[in-house]
């Protein structure tokens, strides 16, 4: 048997698959015993450290709006609907020496780990979980059509702050219909960043087209760490 994909190993870390081929593979397979374990734990820590905060919490705001979620539930508007997550599989912590980021999309009644690759709908929404060492922290993308955006702090002018521990960042961004790729940023820093700078630098990966956006590891501003990831948007 061929090693088992990522997204087997990820179905049976959340106990979401019963494959016996699979883990006897995995029982045989250093390799692969140690992807599982990898999965098993980053799906312990989102189910201790980010789950119970995930459940319930986000909205569905309008075309690329960001909406900041209160802490308090109060009665909410009937044009603003409530959207709950079910519990996610496994999820991909990306750690960058002292930055750890995390992507998930949500779909229907489906939570989804973005990794570099995964392809996400118009009208899908993103949520951020991410950490630093550093006292600041930027999000940013750049979409296929060349557009830049400020995730964290939404339109902001600067970094917003960072906390040591994985945290949600407040917020979701629901999908445009633009397809084609959008590479997300993480910035940490130890003084704020310019969201000048930072979209000027942006605008000069997307003024490159798709094939940059898909090929840019770093951005090119001075940062304590980074870390990135690629989905790519079908059409509607």
């Amino acid at each position: 048997m061929t090693h088992p994909s990522s997204l087997v190993i990820d179905a049976l870390a959340a106990g979401k698959l019963d494959d016996a081929d699979a883990r006897a593979h995995i029982e045989g397979c250093a390799r692969c015993r140690a992807d599982l374990t990898s999965a098993e734990a980053a799906v312990a820590h989102f189910e201790r450290s980010v789950f119970d905060r995930t459940v319930g919490a986000v909205t569905r705001p309008p075309r690329r709006r960001w909406w900041i979620l209160p802490s308090i539930l109060v009665p909410v508007l009937a044009t603003i609907a409530i959207v709950w997550w079910t519990r996610p599989p496994a999820v991909d912590i990306r750690i960058k020496g002292g930055l750890t980021f995390q992507v998930f999309a949500h779909r229907h009644d489906e939570v989804i780990p973005v990794r570099d690759g995964t392809r996400l709908d118009a009208g899908d929404s993103i949520r951020f979980v991410a950490g630093a060492s550093a006292p600041y922290l930027m999000v940013v993308s750049i979409d296929g059509a060349g557009h830049p955006s400020v995730y964290y702090p939404y339109q902001g002018e600067r970094s917003g702050t960072s906390t040591p521990d994985p945290s949600e960042l407040p917020g979701s961004i629901v999908l445009d219909a633009s397809p084609g790729p959008e590479r997300i940023f993480a910035l940490s820093s130890t003084e704020p960043l310019d969201a000048r700078m930072v979209i000027r630098a942006l605008a000069e990966i997307g003024a490159r087209g798709a094939a940059a956006i898909r090929e840019a590891r770093s951005l090119g501003v001075a940062t304590a760490q980074q870390a990135t990831v690629l989905f790519e948007k079908r059409a509607p």
